[in-house]
C-alpha cells in the first residue's frame, strides 16, 4: 500500500452502464469517507480522440449488425487468449499515457467498472509503482471470461451466479464478494409517484409505462408506443428517447395520432425520478438500468438484447422471475399492459425482485474496497 488516499475509478463509455456504475461508486466511496480524493476517468480520454471514436463506432456497428460475431467473440475462453495479443495493441497506444497517470496519483486502489481497463491495469501491473489494490466490478448479472486475471486483488459481483462462474474458473474464493451492480444511493430513495408524474408532466390518474432504448436510443421505441396504442385499457406512455434525437422527433410527431398521453423525454441523469413516476418498465435488458429498476421494484419487461451480456442479463432476470422477457415488440406491450392490470402477476413478480435485488450495492462495495485498504489511507 502506498499511504495514498486517492481511489482511481475506471470505466469506458461504450455504453452509458459502465460510467452510471462508476459514478455510483464515487458517489459511495464520497459518502463513506469524505477524506479519500475520488479520480473518475473513462479511459477513452486517454485515447487520441481520433482512435477513441473509431472504438466506439466499431463496437456499435459490430454489435448492431454483426451480433453473431459479437456472440462468438464473448465470453469464450479460447478467444479470449487469442484475443488478448489483439488487446495489447489497443493498450500499447495509451500505455505511457495509463502509467504516467497512475505514476501522478499514486492510487490506493484502482477500481474497474468495465473489462478493458481492468485488462490494461493487470497487464501493465508490473510496470506500475507497487502497492495499489486492483478491484473489478462487473455490471451485467453474469461475468465473462475477459474479466479474469490474476493480477485482481478484489471481484466485486454482481449474483451468485457469477461467483459460481469464477469460482469454477478458479478464482480464489477469497477474491470474491458478491455485492450487485452498483447503482447510485438515489435509487434507494423513496419518491412519491403522484408528485413524481406531476413533475415530468405526467397526469397523476393515469398509470404509466416507460420505455427505454438505452442511453443512445438503440431501440425504435416508435414501434413499442404503436404496439401499446392497440391496448383498450387507460393509462399513458413514457418514452426515454436518450441522446438519439431523431428518434426524439419521431416520437413527438405521434403524440397527436396516439389514442392515449405519450410524453417523451431525452437523455437524463434522473433516471430514478422517472422509475418512481411509473408503474411498468419496457427496456433493454442493460445490466444497470435492470439493477436500478430492481432498486426501484419496478416491475420489468425486456426487449432488443444484444448478444452476449444483455441476452445473459435477461435470461438471468426471467429465470429468475423478475422479469418478462418479450420475443416482439407486440409481445411486449401485452406484457407491459398485462403488468399493470393483472395483480397476482405483479405481485409475484415483485416478490421475486426482492430476493435478487441489492439496492445497497454501490455503498456496500464502497466500504468492502475501502476496508480491503488495510486502513494505510491517509486522512486529509
Amino acid at each position: 500500500m502506498t499511504g495514498s488516499n486517492t481511489i482511481l475509478v475506471l470505466y469506458i463509455s461504450v455504453g452509458q452502464g459502465h460510467r452510471r456504475a462508476a459514478l455510483a461508486l464515487q458517489e459511495a466511496l464520497r459518502e463513506e469517507d469524505p477524506f479519500l480524493r475520488i479520480v473518475g476517468l473513462d479511459l477513452l480520454e486517454l485515447w487520441p480522440s481520433g482512435i477513441a471514436r473509431l472504438v466506439v463506432f466499431l463496437y456499435r456497428l459490430l454489435v448492431r449488425t454483426a451480433p453473431g460475431i459479437w456472440a462468438y467473440l464473448y465470453d469464450r475462453r479460447g478467444v479470449k487468449a487469442r484475443l488478448d495479443g489483439s488487446l495489447r495493441v489497443f493498450h500499447r497506444l495509451i500505455r505511457r499515457r495509463f502509467q504516467k497517470l497512475i505514476e501522478e496519483l499514486a492510487p490506493a486502489a484502482v477500481v474497474c467498472t468495465q473489462a478493458f481497463p481492468c485488462a490494461l491495469a493487470a497487464q501493465c501491473r508490473f510496470r506500475l509503482p507497487p502497492g495499489f489494490t486492483l478491484v473489478a466490478v462487473p455490471t451485467d448479472f453474469r461475468v465473462h471470461a475477459y474479466w479474469i486475471y490474476p493480477e485482481v486483488d478484489l471481484y466485486l459481483l454482481p449474483s451468485r451466479e457469477s461467483v459460481e462462474e469464477l469460482s469454477a474458473r478458479g478464482v480464489d474464493p477469497e477474491r470474491i464478494v458478491e455485492t450487485g451492480i452498483p447503482v447510485r444511493p438515489g435509487f434507494s430513495r423513496t419518491l412519491d409517484p403522484d408528485r413524481m408524474k406531476r413533475k415530468y408532466g405526467l397526469p397523476p390518474e393515469l398509470p404509466a409505462v416507460l420505455l427505454m432504448g438505452g442511453g443512445e436510443g438503440t431501440v425504435p421505441l416508435e414501434r413499442l408506443v404503436l404496439a401499446l396504442d392497440t391496448s383498450e385499457e387507460k393509462f399513458q406512455v413514457a418514452a426515454l428517447a436518450g441522446r438519439n434525437r431523431k428518434q426524439y422527433l419521431r416520437l413527438q410527431s405521434l403524440r397527436g395520432r396516439l389514442g392515449r398521453p405519450l410524453t417523451v423525454f431525452g437523455f437524463t441523469d434522473l433516471v430514478e425520478e422517472l422509475m418512481a413516476a411509473v408503474e411498468v418498465i419496457v427496456t433493454k435488458p442493460g445490466g444497470l438500468t435492470t439493477a436500478e429498476a430492481l432498486a426501484k421494484r419496478l416491475p420489468l419487461v425486456l426487449i432488443d438484447p444484444l448478444p452476449g451480456q444483455e441476452d445473459l442479463n435477461a435470461r438471468f432476470l426471467g429465470g429468475h422471475g423478475a422479469a418478462i422477457p418479450a420475443g416482439d415488440y407486440a409481445g411486449a406491450a401485452a406484457a407491459a399492459v398485462k403488468l399493470l392490470w393483472d395483480g397476482a402477476l405483479r405481485e409475484r413478480m415483485l416478490a421475486a425482485m426482492e430476493r435478487i435485488r441489492k439496492p445497497d450495492a454501490a455503498r456496500d462495495a464502497a466500504r468492502i474496497i475501502i476496508s480491503s485498504l488495510g486502513g494505510t489511507v491517509r486522512e486529509g
